[in-house]
């Protein structure tokens, strides 16, 4: 097999990294250093025998070191390859990238892409091996993607959901499982072995990867820094899988295999101890996610959701579940639980939409709109709100007459107010900020009209109702009229856009100005009946003298 200079090079450079990464270590008397270059993460632990430990990492930067070498040190190219072989070499690269490399996809998608990548190998596989026959070959194909299927089928939850009631049934499915995941890999190794291509030492790295389960076993015995040193045992994987390809291109000798020595001392157990690859991790993502901002069902991604049902479970919803002991499991069964018992209350249905929209749909269809649909919803709500307004006022105002007819206006017209709760309505210029001035003013709004700069409020005393406005602009200053009123006031106002305006519940009016400048308003107030009320606001130029505001009236009771 020709050996590439990049092999070489990376294993040495990857030593070189690893002896250094050591010394560094024992220096400072921390592991960090040299856990972080040879594993890939930082230590979880710091009370440990340092020595011992490092010794161990020693043997696995060399196990590193072993395995970039075999990984890179490339093809032998003795027989010219088939499209579909070369397909199934390319494909196997990609997948020794995808396995070694950390890729920041979530769990979900990870598995599906593992599963999409290893059964595409699989087929590949099956159609470039020869000395097995064609219903061996479909049962490999269908053992992996049974393993498969099934690995996806626990990622998104389906199992958990079927455990609630029947969970002898689930554990059966998960065993069926692994046992499809390991005849899969088994026919794989007989069939390398029967084609006669790849080496026994290939064949041998194949069924090392049966030692997967020592990590768990061992590590559970003798701690995390053991168990973590284990998961060296992963590398026959990727060496495996690094090799067919590289082998592919060999002289197949048929119906004569290679011998494999010794299959069952390293099957037999593996068929005993290992457990399936895809069983549910117990997790406790929600501890770590982001919390802080969750988004509605329909504006999330399928990511966002399952994040935005563990931070509203664990931290608001069932009380119970706040423990940070808490797994996303239970989360989850908890909440399918809860999905499948129905009658789901506005609160809890506010959590469960990220988990069971269909159910909670049926009773609360609104937690299904996006922000632009309940936007849009509102706007039009309020827009028929405003419509309704404008009828009921213009109705109301179709009884309203002139209570001084005699007064000759340059500009006069006459509308409705409809309080509720006691509210006024504004008198002002047009501008916003003339509003924002008075807000900003400490003025005694128990009078009748309370001006600052711009801008005046009108106060009422009818709690709920109708009062008919009547606007009037002159020219000159009238008479004084008190009769038959409860209350008369005045007060200046700076009309700086030429046009007055007049805001209130159902109340709109713009009244055209001459000119703008300083103005007059002389408001006339009296109560009719209860719930009905009269307005007349006489607006003229201030007079030269420029007199200050003057209350007219006594403070009302």
């Amino acid at each position: 097999m020709r050996k590439l200079p990049l092999g070489w090079l990376a294993a040495s450079l990857n030593l070189a990294v690893v002896l250094i990464a050591v010394a560094i270590s024992l220096v400072r008397g921390s592991l960090d250093p040299a856990w972080t270059v040879v594993q890939w993460y930082p230590a979880p632990f710091s009370e440990v025998s340092i020595p011992l430990v490092l010794i161990g990492l020693l043997l696995v930067g060399l196990a590193n070191s072993w395995m970039f070498w075999q990984v890179l040190k490339g093809p032998a190219e003795r027989l010219p390859l088939s499209p579909r072989a070369r397909g199934l070499r390319w494909l196997l690269y990609v997948y020794v990238v995808w396995r070694l490399l950390p890729v920041p996809l979530a769990e979900g998608p990870a598995t599906a892409v593992d599963a999409a990548l290893w059964v595409s190998i699989v087929v590949l596989f099956a159609g470039v091996v020869t000395g097995s026959g064609r219903g061996f070959r479909l049962a490999m194909i269908a053992f992996s993607l049974l393993a498969a299927g099934g690995g996806l089928l626990i990622e998104t939850g389906v199992l958990v959901r079927v455990a609630q009631a029947t969970p002898m049934l689930v554990l059966a499915v998960a065993l069926a499982l692994g046992a499809a995941a390991l005849t899969g890999l088994i026919m794989m190794l007989i069939a390398q072995r029967r084609d006669g291509r790849w080496s026994r030492a290939t064949l041998v790295l194949g069924a090392l990867q049966f030692l997967s389960f020592l990590p768990s076993v061992v590590g559970g015995l003798f701690g995390e820094p053991v168990r973590g040193l284990l998961e060296v045992v992963a590398l026959f994987e990727v060496v495996w899988l690094a090799r067919t390809a590289h082998e592919l291109s060999s002289p197949t000798t048929g119906s004569e295999p290679a011998p494999l020595r010794p299959p069952a001392w390293l099957l037999m157990p593996a068929l005993l101890l290992i457990a399936p690859e895809a069983l549910p991790h117990d997790t406790a993502t929600w501890r770590d996610a982001d919390c802080s901002s969750i988004p509605r069902y329909a504006d999330a991604s399928p990511q966002e959701r399952r994040r935005a049902y563990l931070c509203l479970a664990a931290n608001e919803g069932y009380g119970f579940l706040r423990d940070e002991a808490v797994t996303d499991r239970h989360l989850l069964s908890e909440g399918w639980k809860r999905c499948a018992a129905g009658g789901i209350k506005k609160g809890r249905a506010e959590i469960l939409v990220y988990l069971c929209p269909d159910a909670v749909a049926r009773e609360h269809p609104d937690l299904l709109l996006s922000s632009a649909q309940l936007r849009e919803r509102q706007t039009a709500e309020q827009a028929e709100r405003r419509t309704a307004l404008a009828a009921e006022a213009a109705e109301y105002a179709g009884s309203c007459r002139d209570p001084w007819p005699t007064l000759r206006a340059v500009h006069e017209v006459t509308a409705a107010h409809l309080p509720t709760d006691w509210d006024g309505y504004r008198v002002y210029d047009g501008r916003a900020a003339s509003l924002d001035a008075l807000q900003a003013e400490q003025l005694d709004y128990d009078r009748p009209l309370v001006a600052a700069g711009g801008a005046a409020v009108v106060t009422t005393t009818i709690e709920y109702g109708g009062i008919c406005v009547t606007v009037k602009l002159v020219n000159t200053p009238p008479p004084l009229r008190r009769r038959g009123w409860d209350a008369v006031a005045e007060a200046d106002l700076r009309l700086t856009t030429g046009r007055l305006h007049l805001r209130g519940r159902g109340l709109k009016v713009a009244l055209p100005l001459p000119k703008a400048g300083r103005y007059r308003v002389r408001l006339h107030t009296r109560t009719l009946d209860e719930g009905v009320g009269e307005d007349l606001i006489v607006v003229y130029p201030e007079p030269r003298d420029r007199s200050r505001t003057r209350e007219l009236s006594a403070p009302r009771r």
